[in-house]
């Protein structure tokens, strides 16, 4: 790499972007309002890649139709043909790549099996050798070649970009065919169909990404949030629940591994009561997974997408908790993330930055100067425009060198549509482009400070502006009453209409703002997916009007700031229900942290299958749950050799918890405990 790396530099993306940013999205960042640079230094990923088109024609199909594109072109027919000329070449080579990575890999496993005096292992060996020889060149014949197939590609569209959520989608859909075909010829039983899926599973979390320093801040803990996703629907509104939906959640518990990101899709309807009870005992175990996603929201955030009804049923989550669609759609679901606490730390110093003292984003006017809450809210809605329009215009530069610098002919090969037209996935080659994603940060923190600003200031008169904005610039030092009622006003997260009236405002306002801008390939999307991003987007955000400190994290997710919601579980589902999610095409993020003692017993496991019920019941798109004792969190970080094996669900990911830093540990630790089904 050192010797190399001279050569890149100057060349690679990151370099680019850096010599043409806008002075404004510079300014912007460097007061840390904005993460802009995260799509600048990885690939594309967020992606679900057509498995069906890579079993069903195996990399030598593929292959031979891109000859045959080719071969019906006439270079001297102008610039566009030349394009897709190159790009049917691109395939080609790539093809032949993959099928030279799988042949040594099976020269290799000859190799060992030479040496090998285990005659149990050297079978093994020779069975390895054989099934690369055969795919994913081929297509596979059985449900062992089937998952080889999988991994072979999977390692190589990463390698092809280094990036995360290379996602498998609706794995029990398209195996399903290899495993009851293998069932019933006696191939297999259904433990060895187990054992393969798991041992599949532990190949998937070898993989690891390599990220720059800040992308790791934003997205801690080696993440590749390589999702599966099980239940959900088919093409006539029935229950697709089967055998592997089933199975690949055993494969969660048997392995107890960050990765793969086990997911469902529950369709309160039509999914029967013993797949969610499958789901809710993995949870329960402490896996952290899987997540679970209210079907019917899944299938409007396509449609909100531009994709029909005849194929939105079949979306699946992809990344954290983006939708998307296998083999056929393309968006970058997460171009960088609006810190919303940063709007309203803007608004109550005037566009100045509280850590600098320079002025990074536009000037609002005193907010002392302020007659009604209608004005404040003004306000705000002029710095979200701002934010918004900046990550506009650095979107217009990501898509110029995207579309320029990052083909990606082997994630190319498994759409359809990529092949049809000739065109490579990064220029718009799938059946359904979406315009890029703007990640948005800190929802409790703009929606407590918005309440209790119209609460303590404009409605009750408990505190002035000015009193409010000494006791902000102090970071509440010597204002402890003010503190103090700042604290004790309604929270957002308690089913308080004094404090959610204003998320539908603020974030029907925002998604508004965000979808009149238009993209390469349509117009901009919105999604609340923090990762990890809430702890260092923090560390730029004085103190708020929610009663938050400066330079600490902002709340995570859709959730309630830690410690601030105490109604319990429903009430907190109740709350984040006003938020618009379904206009979040790209997904919105819920964390919870679940007392164990909850979960104990029949009663306990019935409670959270309620739970889930109740989360479709109120049209909220995701769940993920932390089932773990605070002190055992605590006791890790002091014994970290003790716990190596400690899975915590960070956001849309999971990690093993002593492989975080201590600032997202604390974030964890924070988050409230539920200890009550409210």
């Amino acid at each position: 790499m050192e010797e190399v790396a001279p050569y890149w530099r100057g060349k690679c993306v990151l370099d680019r972007w850096n010599a043409m940013m806008p002075e404004d999205v510079r300014t912007m960042r460097d007061g840390g309002m904005l993460y802009v640079d995260k799509k600048f230094v990885r690939g594309y990923g967020e992606n679900t890649p057509g498995w069906r088109t890579l079993l069903a024609k195996g990399i030598k199909g593929i292959k031979e139709e891109a000859q045959e594109k080719l071969a019906a072109l006439d270079d001297a027919a102008g610039e566009d043909t030349l394009k897709q000329m190159i790009f049917y070449k691109s395939l080609i080579i790539t093809a032949d790549g993959i099928v030279a990575l799988a042949n040594r890999h099976a020269d290799l496993a000859e190799e060992m099996a030479a040496k090998e005096t285990d005659e149990i292992r050297k079978a093994e060996l020779l069975k390895i050798a054989e099934v690369n020889r055969h795919v994913p060149e081929n297509p596979p014949r059985n449900f062992y070649e089937a998952l080889q197939s999988m991994l072979t590609y999977e390692f190589c569209i990463f390698m092809e970009q280094n990036a995360s959520s290379y996602n498998l989608g609706r794995m029990d859909q398209y195996l399903i065919e290899y495993y009851k075909k293998d069932i019933e010829e006696g191939i297999m039983t259904q433990e060895d169909a187990q054992e393969l899926l798991d041992c599949f599973w532990i190949k998937i979390a070898e993989m690891g990404l390599f990220q720059d320093g800040e992308s790791a801040a934003f997205s801690a803990g080696y993440n590749m949030t390589v999702q599966v996703c099980a239940g959900g629907i088919d093409k006539y509104g029935n229950d697709a629940v089967n055998d592997l939906s089933y199975m690949t959640i055993q494969a969660t518990e048997d392995t107890a591994l960050k990765e793969p990101n086990m997911t469902v899709r529950y369709s309160i309807s039509k999914n029967p009561d013993s797949f969610l009870r499958k789901a809710a005992e993995c949870i329960r175990m402490g896996r952290t997974m899987p997540a679970v996603y209210h079907d019917d929201a899944g299938i409007k955030m396509l449609l909100n997408k531009g994709v029909p009804l005849s194929q939105a049923w079949d979306w699946t989550p992809c990344g954290c908790v983006e939708t998307n669609l296998e083999g056929r759609l393309k968006s970058y679901t997460d171009i960088g993330e609006v810190s919303m606490g940063g709007v309203v730390d803007m608004v109550m110093n005037n566009g100045k930055s509280r850590l600098t003292g320079e002025q990074v984003s536009i000037q609002t006017g005193d907010p002392r100067d302020f007659k009604t809450f209608d004005e404040f809210m003004g306000a705000i809605k002029k710095q979200i425009d701002y934010f918004v329009h900046t990550m506009a215009t650095m979107n217009s530069y990501l898509d110029y060198l995207s579309e320029n610098y990052r083909p990606v002919p082997a994630l190319s090969l498994t759409y359809p549509n990529c092949m049809e037209t000739g065109k490579d996935y990064a220029n718009g080659g799938a059946e359904f482009n979406v315009g890029n994603g703007i990640n948005i940060i800190g929802q409790a923190d703009i929606i407590n400070s918005c309440a209790d600003i119209k609460y303590l200031i404009y409605d009750e008169k408990k505190l002035t502006m000015d009193e409010l904005c000494k006791a902000l610039d102090a970071n509440f030092e010597g204002y402890d009453e003010v503190y103090k009622m700042c604290m004790e006003a309604p929270k957002y997260g308690n089913d308080d209409p004094k404090a959610d009236f204003c998320a539908g405002e603020i974030y029907n306002y925002l998604v508004d703002q965000i979808e009149s801008y238009d993209s390469a390939f349509g117009k901009l999307t919105a999604g609340m997916l923090p990762v990890s991003g809430n702890v260092p987007i923090g560390q730029s955000v004085g103190a708020l009007p929610s009663g938050r400190k400066a330079w600490t994290p902002l709340a995570d997710g859709i959730g309630a700031t830690g410690g601030t919601d105490v109604n319990g579980a429903t009430a907190l589902l109740k709350s984040i229900s006003n938020l618009p999610h379904s206009r979040f095409t790209q997904g919105t993020q819920m964390n919870l942290k679940i007392d164990p003692k909850l979960l104990e017993g029949e009663r306990g496991l019935n409670n959270m299958m309620t739970l889930l019920k109740t989360q479709c019941t109120l049209d909220v798109y995701h769940t993920q749950y932390n089932i773990i004792d605070p002190e055992v969190l605590i006791d890790a970080q002091k014994y970290p050799e003790n716990y190596k094996d400690l899975l915590v669900r960070v956001a849309g990911y999971t990690a093993f918890f002593v492989e975080l830093g201590k600032d997202i540990q604390d974030d964890i630790i924070q988050r409230t405990e539920i200890e009550n089904w409210g």
